[in-house]
């Protein structure tokens, strides 16, 4: 329900559009939809031969190493390896030389039985010696290896040890499985070449992808790439086996996401060598052969878009676009634009509707003028009354401190006192000049506390902040600071003896400018204060309008509502008053007040 209130309080535009690619939604469908069958049965095809490879290349693994395991063991019972392991302490130099070459002779065929053998030796404990095929005869005893690869193994479910990060296969004589660990009088090592291994791999891998061979139980691992991508695809693998498949030498095939990209894996394990073998490649690729298909879906979507956008937009211009010129002219007409006629060339019902609000506009402007002058005549004539109430007995107090200097003959306060006075009463009575800069209503004011400070001696302080840079150029009605802080000498701090003090601050924020007047005097309570805000609220009649309803009267004659004077109990126990000045616009909210 929500739904369809939301689609029916749509412009026409939007309707349109929408109801279009509800129309063509199920050709997209149809079209996805068989873009998918094909992905999925090419998907289908890759994994497939990709399995197939895994398994050729493990079988062939697993027959290339079963052999040279059967003729690993066959050689346990060469006569040279038993002699020179038995009996090399009786034999001369020239027997020991001769069955050397027999047995390194022996080794050579077994390695040449593989191409996946590295190098075959010989370990003899009792001659230090060890003969390997790929030695020129022998070479110096290795202790070290000799203890790594004499560990015993089921060369039919886990053959493989490592040692230096090299793989090997090794039949000690005797096992110490099974001689109570007694030390082997000789050790047959097979080494695996991880080249060659590396090189199959590579040969087995498609454009993109990799092919990993690892062991299970045994931490060892072979890439056919250089991609760092391997050790996570074969994480992946042994997570999927685990958790996917009971039997190890059953295939699994999984995606997986290896930083932004997604992988099409193959993992086969085998459980006579107890290695898994990976073979991977993006998943982009599985599906690159309908890359064509999908990019001219793409071009089809594209230019049905289009071709709904432009028929839309037709319509648009046909019936929507005169409507939304009609109300945007409703919307200048609510923001008080009168003096506007809106055209249009054709004779049909819009010209009807465009040609009857034209009349309408003309017969609001003239009404609206008429009494927007009414109204504005008004408003002037309460706003210079409103100026005209400054309090006069200020100036019978002046004419009296004058006196009492005078008779003092303190003529150096005299010059002093008058000369701010000039300056006062120049700036109150000044004619012609409704608005004034702000910084100039706030140096009168500054004025007017130096006649106060003569007036009340040392019983007053006044704390008067900065006026801040940006805001000295703006325009206010005149006389609005200097009536509130004369409300403070006159009802906060008249009666007080002494340590009275009144703070003047400003305070800048988005759209507005706050001016503080605060005083500490001792005769404000909450009912007072009450009365205050209360003839505020009722500050419209002008025979009340008097200092600080004076005050808050002609601001909010000139910004609206959003201007005025609040008052509060300060800190201190005084009068707070802030005054707020609107800084964007300054726009009354009445529309016939700033005409």
């Amino acid at each position: 329900m929500k739904l369809w209130t939301k689609l029916t309080s749509l412009s026409i535009y939007p309707k349109l559009v929408l109801t279009f690619l509800l129309v063509l939604s199920p050709l997209y469908l149809i079209s996805w939809k068989m873009n998918d069958s094909g992905a999925d049965t090419v998907k289908k095809e890759i994994t497939e031969s990709l399995l197939s490879r895994a398994s050729l290349y493990m079988g062939m693994l697993e027959f290339d190493f079963d052999l040279v395991i059967r003729l690993l063991q066959e050689y346990v019972n060469d006569d040279d390896l038993l002699t020179l392991s038995s009996f090399s302490e009786v034999m001369n130099e020239i027997e020991k030389m001769q069955a050397q070459v027999r047995l390194k002779k022996h080794l050579d065929q077994l390695k040449k039985s593989s191409k996946f053998v590295e190098n075959v030796s010989a370990f003899i404990p009792a001659m230090n010696r060890v003969i390997s095929s790929n030695d020129n005869l022998i070479s110096a005893f290795n202790e070290e290896q000799f203890t790594a690869l004499s560990k015993s193994t089921n060369r039919f479910e886990s053959p493989f040890l490592t040692w230096n990060d090299r793989i090997f296969i090794s039949l000690p004589y005797p096992d110490p499985a099974v001689s109570s660990n007694r030390q082997p009088i000789f050790l047959l090592a097979v080494e695996i070449s991880k080249p060659v291994l590396a090189k199959v791999l590579r040969e087995f891998t498609a454009d993109g992808g990799g092919a990993v061979l690892a062991g299970n139980r045994v931490e060892w691992a072979i890439s056919g790439s250089a991609r760092e991508l391997d050790p996570a695809i074969l994480e992946q693998n042994e997570l999927n086996r685990h958790h996917e498949h009971e039997r190890t030498d059953e295939a699994s095939v999984f995606e997986a996401m290896l930083g932004s990209e997604k992988y099409m894996v193959v993992g086969k394990s085998s459980s006579k060598l107890d290695m898994s073998l990976s073979m991977y490649m993006p998943s982009d690729k599985v599906t690159s052969s309908l890359a064509s298909y999908r990019s001219w879906l793409y071009v089809l979507s594209a230019i049905s878009i289009i071709i709904v956008l432009l028929f839309s937009y037709s319509i648009y211009r046909i019936i929507h676009q005169p409507l939304k010129h009609l109300v945007r002219s409703f919307r200048r007409i609510e923001q008080g634009q009168f003096n506007l006629a809106v055209n249009y060339p054709l004779k049909d019902e819009f010209g009807y509707l465009y040609g009857q609000f034209n009349a309408m506009v003309k017969r609001l402007d003239v009404l609206v003028h008429e009494v927007y002058e009414q109204q504005y005549r008004a408003q002037n004539a309460e706003l210079r009354h409103l100026q005209s109430q400054i309090n006069p007995h200020f100036l019978y107090n002046s004419y009296f401190i004058l006196y009492r200097m005078a008779m003092l003959k303190d003529h150096d306060n005299v010059i002093y006192f008058t000369k701010h006075l000039g300056e006062y009463f120049q700036y109150i009575t000044r004619d012609g000049q409704e608005e004034v800069p702000l910084e100039s209503e706030v140096q009168h004011t500054r004025t007017y506390t130096e006649i106060q400070g003569v007036r009340f001696g040392g019983r007053i302080a006044i704390d008067f902040a900065e006026l801040p840079e940006s805001a000295r150029n703006i325009a206010v009605p005149r006389l609005i600071l200097q009536p509130i802080v004369e409300n403070a000498y006159s009802h906060g701090l008249e009666n007080k003896r002494r340590n009275g003090r009144i703070r003047v601050a400003f305070e800048e924020s988005p759209g507005q400018l706050a001016i503080f007047v605060e005083d500490n005097g001792d005769s404000l309570d909450e009912k007072k204060l009450r009365e205050m805000q209360a003839k505020l609220q009722d500050a419209g009649r002008a025979d009340q309008s008097t200092g600080l309803l004076n005050v808050h009267r002609r601001i909010q004659i000139r910004y609206g509502g959003a201007g005025g004077l609040t008052l509060q109990i300060g800190e201190e126990g005084g009068l707070h008053v802030t005054m707020i000045i609107p800084r964007e616009g300054g726009a009354s909210d009445d529309p016939t007040v700033n005409r």
